[in-house]
């Protein structure tokens, strides 16, 4: 598995520490700002944190922006572990000039603790730190061992369910569609609302091929590509760009309009990256979370406790534009092992926490789920602190408007309205039942009054996975996790308006409906212009007919061809019209003619251009 010890190579061939200047108060709508000491208000690890890994480095997030001048005065970190002695790294300073990263030169000792002194010619207001600018962490007692398989019904992170082996490729063949390849049966009650329906699916239990796949409100496939193992939270992200999570590499790639990988995103500091959540915000950063499995001793948590437990963590990460980790929640410093609902905690496995979605909140905090506490906690994304927690154990809400709190839930939204959306999977719901919910929040008095729900009729029950999305039309679409149908969406009415499911033994860990446009259907990029150019098939493969783009200047002559594997033409199978701008819609239409491959030709006196499109019946 490809693993780096430290995730930040290019910043640890720096040889200097980077030096930090106050910066001179700035006007806030013409008001100045304090311009006392500045004040640390977030720092990682935590004092007095435990289980810290040994590769870890340090954050200091301050009130005010800092700025990096040679000729000003210097923040520095004195760091000394209790075996290892005192450690030199590079102090960085991130790019919102609020956060300074630390990051060791080598690693620490694993059993020992660190002590940390930040250092300034600056005054400095400690805060966060308590009344002096130091603090103190253990590292865990030994090295982490390699992610388990999970010991509920949820499926394990890193553990293929396909029965392939690790690299093995796909069973797609040149000339016809893979036999594996799922066939989505939709059903429309009414007019569905806009968009393409975004699946990843995998077998349940069973060999087969996953699939990254895009559908239209017909079940037919515009996009599918498959996967050596299952992908999971295959969607658009708010800056346009594919995103998905790869259990073969355990990563998350972006991939752009042709969907060509551009991108990729995992946890730093050497924890496992978390297949269920990867949010792309606005200021450019990316948020995700990671598996921290420990070896606790749980003979001294609960009568009967393994004494040598593998316990498995939560953490939640920022990553900014250069992929520091500028933000840090660990459930260790905030959770209790006990906080869970119903894990057996004498196992000898134990996912106390089982995150499975983050939401920045509208107030630029952070919602997380945590479906083995049946629990929702709103995190301060400023300071790491707990906000609030609703539902489970630690619940601080009172409920209205119904008498049975989720259960084991999924995918927490905030609404433009104000309100939260779930998945409630009902594990334990007696009997066990799935329904969406809606609530709204009133978050100073913490009450959650159930304003929406939706139960299929009869009852679908997906005891794992799932999500609710609220759509701008005001519809609701349901992704039923492992139950069947596995789509549902449902006008604001309460009404059925189209229902899809994928084979018997097959699901998705998420369903979305998103608007999508590939370069292979409507973009042309601005520095061809005066080149000839030919998209790729849209769908590839398809059951009928395809779509293709021809790019070229106003006024040249264009011809189409369709050629089998034999170079044979195929006539009257092609048409091409003109469109302004020089572009030129190409449509083949193979209906009825024998599945395989063929290839689309497209010719002109700028050149010729071909591309290779899959037909199958």
């Amino acid at each position: 598995m490809e693993r780096s010890r430290s995730p930040h190579p290019r910043l640890m061939r720096l040889t200097v520490p980077l030096v930090l200047l106050l910066l001179a108060p700035r006007p806030v709508s013409s008001a100045p700002r304090d311009s006392g000491p500045a004040r640390v208000v977030y720092v990682s690890p935590v004092p007095g944190a435990r289980y810290v890994r040994a590769g870890t480095g340090l954050i200091v997030r301050f009130d005010r922006e800092l700025i990096p001048d040679a000729a000003g005065s210097t923040i520095s970190f004195r760091v000394t572990g209790s075996r290892s002695g005192p450690h030199e790294g590079v102090t960085t300073l991130a790019r919102d000039r609020q956060t300074v990263l630390f990051h060791p030169a080598r690693a620490f000792e694993w059993g020992e603790t660190v002590d940390v002194t930040l250092e300034s010619a600056t005054p400095l207001d400690p805060g966060a730190l308590g009344s002096r600018p130091r603090l103190s962490f253990s590292i865990a007692a030994v090295p982490p061992p390699a992610p388990i398989p999970a010991v509920s019904p949820e499926f394990d992170p890193l553990l293929a369910l396909t029965g392939r082996p690790e690299g093995a490729a796909p069973t797609a063949t040149e000339t016809s569609p893979p036999p594996d390849l799922p066939v989505i049966a939709s059903t429309l009650y009414g007019i569905p609302a806009p968009g393409l329906i975004f699946m990843s699916s995998f077998p349940l239990g069973s060999p087969g091929t996953p699939y990254l796949l895009i559908a239209d409100n017909a079940g037919g496939l515009v996009f599918a590509r498959p996967a050596p193992r299952f992908c999971t939270d295959f969607k658009v992200q708010p800056d346009g760009r594919l995103t998905y999570f790869d259990t073969n590499t355990t990563k998350f790639y972006a991939m752009d309009s042709s969907y060509a990988v551009v991108d990729s995103f995992q946890c730093g500091d050497d924890f496992y990256t978390d297949l269920h959540e990867l949010r792309l915000i606005p200021n450019g950063h990316a948020l995700l979370m990671g598996i921290d499995l420990e070896i606790v001793d749980m003979s001294v948590v609960v009568p009967g406790g393994n004494p040598a437990a593998r316990v498995s963590g939560l953490v939640v990460q920022e990553l900014d534009q250069d992929k520091n980790v500028v933000f840090q929640w660990r459930s260790w410093d905030h959770f209790q092992i006990t906080d869970a609902t119903h894990e057996n905690l004498t196992a000898a496995s134990i996912d106390y926490v089982h995150g499975n979605a983050i939401e920045l909140d509208t107030d630029g905090n952070l919602m997380i789920s945590s479906r083995h506490m049946d629990e929702i906690t709103k995190i301060a994304r400023t300071t790491g602190h707990t906000i609030w927690r609703m539902g489970g154990k630690n619940n601080q809400f009172t409920l209205l408007g119904d008498t049975l709190w989720f259960s084991h839930q999924h995918a927490i939204r905030r609404l433009a309205n104000g309100n939260v959306t779930l998945f409630d999977n009902g594990n334990f719901h007696s009997p066990p039942f799935s329904r969406a919910v809606e609530y709204a929040l009133d978050e100073t008095n913490h009450t959650a009054q159930l304003v929406w729900q939706y139960r299929n009729t009869p009852d679908t029950y997906g005891n794992a996975m799932g999500y609710v999305e609220r759509l701008p039309n005001g519809s609701t679409l349901i992704s039923w996790g492992t139950g069947k149908p596995d789509v549902i969406e449902v006008a604001p009415n309460g009404t059925k308006v189209m229902e899809m499911s994928l084979p018997t033994s097959v699901a998705s860990y998420r369903v979305f409906r998103q608007n999508w446009s590939s370069t292979a259907v409507a973009s042309v990029d601005p520095a061809a212009r005066g080149a000839l150019s030919l998209s790729p098939g849209w769908p590839n493969p398809f059951r009928t007919r395809t779509v293709l783009f021809a790019n070229l200047p106003s006024g040249s002559g264009v011809s189409v061809r369709v050629l089998d594997v034999q170079g044979r033409e195929v006539r009257g199978v092609a048409r091409a019209t003109a469109e302004a701008g020089g572009r030129y819609r190409v449509t083949v239409d193979l209906t009825g003619r024998g599945a395989g491959v063929y290839f689309c030709q497209v010719s002109s006196a700028l050149g010729q251009r071909t591309q290779r499109i899959v037909h199958f019946n």
